[in-house]
């Protein structure tokens, strides 16, 4: 990140369940300061922090609550975390339960984060998820003050939706953007250009409604990662 200049860097689902030891976590924390990087915190997409059985539920808060106290040792600021998945897609009964239980828990969440300076960010997912849809995860938000959205555009595309008119649907709460690309089939989290989202009406956008970012590159491995920063900077320069 620091060779490349980046100005963030996420830490990812997986590498955050890793043991640091102190010395460890005051050295990142050194260094990303150092170096002005903002660090971000990305909790496991898969966490239940929703599941209906209050066991799976209160497992996943209590880890999430974890990784917020990790989060202040880093100097994180922002952490994002998933809706969950849906249990059981034909019992309306339950997917409402998950609902009102994914809003307990990052009430919760959102209150335990605060006290510590820490912002949470709730993610829109695509695959049999609680939220996936703007209007899902927005009513979802605006029912917990102080929580705020992270759009992956790659998730909206594949799930069926307009990457750009999702972005103005949900911009006023929106804390970050989330880049990849793909065909619209699986999350395929490909460099920029190599799918079909429109970047350039995306940028556009994010121009006219004053949104610069952060955007955080989702793409793998290390190398289109660098590609996709340059392909970026040349649409947002030529935009």
């Amino acid at each position: 990140a620091i060779e490349n200049k980046f100005d963030y860097f996420e830490i990812g689902g997986i590498d955050s369940e890793l043991n640091l030891n102190s010395k460890a976590i005051q050295e990142i924390k050194k260094i990303s300061k150092r170096a002005n990087i903002n660090l971000r915190l990305h909790l496991p997409y898969f966490l239940p922090i929703s599941s209906s059985i209050p066991e799976i539920s209160k497992g996943a808060l209590k880890f999430a609550k974890k990784e917020i106290i990790l989060a202040k040792k880093l100097g994180v600021k922002w952490i994002t975390i998933h809706s969950g998945r849906v249990e059981v897609r034909w019992a309306k009964e339950i997917i409402s339960k998950q609902k009102e239980i994914l809003i307990k828990n990052l009430k919760e969440l959102v209150n335990f984060a605060k006290k510590l300076g820490i912002e949470i960010n709730l993610e829109n997912s695509w695959q049999e998820a609680i939220c996936i849809k703007a209007n899902e995860i927005l009513k979802i938000v605006k029912s917990i003050p102080g929580i705020k959205i992270v759009l992956d555009v790659g998730h909206a595309n594949v799930a069926g939706l307009d990457p750009i008119k999702y972005f103005e649907r949900v911009r006023k709460y929106l804390s970050a953007i989330h880049i990849h690309d793909n065909q619209g089939e699986f999350d395929e989290h490909a460099p920029i250009g190599k799918g079909n989202i429109k970047f350039e009406e995306l940028i556009k956008k994010c121009k006219k409604l004053k949104f610069y970012g952060p955007f955080i590159i989702e793409t793998f491995p290390k190398e289109n990662l660098l590609k996709s920063k340059n392909t970026f900077f040349r649409i947002w320069n030529k935009t």
